[in-house]
């Protein structure tokens, strides 16, 4: 996942495709080549395609993947990568035969093990701020030391680069910058 190197990922809900590429063309001019767009609203999966042909250059991931059948819909829409809130190996497995980039989301030291089991290097820390935040992130670093950490949900503009400072911190995400 080496388009993560931006370290930030810009998280969209889209709730009209009206002014969408208006939209990406402020983010990109802000710096933000990474974007996640949420599967919340039934513009997502229509967004993502927009995104890819207008921006072929932004890396697209779909986040909020829940359900094999919109992991489906995210490969065909032509997303970069998958993003999910929780664990879930069906979803894991499928990705893989894909060669889809995928990052599920944990919150405790079981299912970080169960990421490991899965050949899982990357893991979605949600929701970051309720979990303990960058108190939580380090102490799971301890143990879990070789595992790499995008903490969501209270990210913000003022506290994102305390958490890009923590040594497993690959990436965070979150959407200050709307």
């Amino acid at each position: 996942m080496d388009y993560l190197e931006s370290k930030t990922v810009a998280v969209l809900t889209i709730n009209s495709l009206d002014d969408l590429e208006d939209r990406i063309k402020k983010l990109i001019k802000s710096g933000y080549d990474v974007l996640e767009v949420t599967l919340r609203t039934s513009f997502a999966i229509d967004a993502i395609k927009i995104i890819k042909t207008a921006f072929p250059e932004v890396k697209v991931g779909a986040g909020t993947v829940l359900t094999i059948e919109q992991l489906d819909e995210c490969v065909n829409a032509g997303a970069d990568f998958g993003v999910a809130p929780g664990l879930n190996k069906e979803i894991i497995l499928k990705a893989k035969t894909y060669n889809f980039d995928f990052i599920p989301g944990v919150a405790t030291p079981t299912e970080i093990e169960a990421a490991i089991q899965l050949g899982i290097n990357l893991v979605k820390i949600f929701p970051a701020k309720t979990l303990g935040g960058i108190d939580y992130i380090r102490a799971i670093s301890g143990p879990y030391h070789e595992m790499k950490y995008m903490p969501t949900g209270g990210v913000t503009e003022d506290n994102h680069k305390e958490y890009l400072d923590l040594k497993n911190v690959f990436c965070v995400g979150g959407s200050w910058m709307f």
